[in-house]
């Protein structure tokens, strides 16, 4: 069975994955319903100087808990006035050394677990970030609500262009559509 409740649990999975199985210098969380350029994200990751700690996404800074509606959080699963920085929209990068925190975190029941996933990553960073400076990068590549022309690293699933299933003209580009 799979619910939005266990994607927290599937991030860690993903640094578990990351550190031990590939043996990544950067781990790539990505929503399923995303389009990834990799050749843009390596460019991205390149600009940073190597060995560096690293967390590249769409940044919020200063972000409150929304106290009603479909993201709720109620004072008890969050009593702090602010969330940490934290990467939401379609994906982010962090450095391996910061996925080996996280997971070594998680094995000794340390880590804690909050319900949405893009927060509780950005406040594992900013547990690793009391030990060793991480360089967060905001970026307008990872694009949530609009992206600038010839800039998308990474499009979430509403500003991808899709095919119809008819037949495509001949050659109009118009059977190509985009979805908002």
């Amino acid at each position: 069975m799979d619910n939005y409740d266990l994607v927290v649990l599937k991030t860690v999975a993903i640094c578990e994955y990351g550190v031990r199985t590939v043996r990544a210098k950067y781990i790539m969380k990505g929503d399923d319903d995303t389009f990834v350029r990799v050749d843009s994200i390596i460019d991205e990751v390149n600009r940073i100087p190597a060995g560096r700690s690293l967390y590249i996404g769409n940044i919020n800074y200063h972000h409150k808990p929304l106290r009603y509606g479909k993201w709720a959080v109620t004072y008890e699963e969050w009593p702090e006035e602010d969330y940490p920085p934290y990467a939401n929209g379609p994906g982010y990068i962090l450095s391996s050394d910061i996925g080996r925190f996280i997971v070594s975190e998680f094995e000794s029941h340390k880590l804690r677990l909050f319900k949405m996933e893009d927060v509780s990553m950005g406040m594992w960073v900013e547990q690793f970030n009391s030990s060793r400076p991480v360089k967060y990068v905001h970026s307008l590549n990872f694009c949530q609500f609009g992206c600038i022309e010839g800039e998308a690293s990474v499009l979430q699933h509403e500003m991808m262009i899709t095919t119809s299933v008819e037949p495509p003209s001949a050659g109009t580009g118009e059977d190509a559509q985009f979805i908002w």
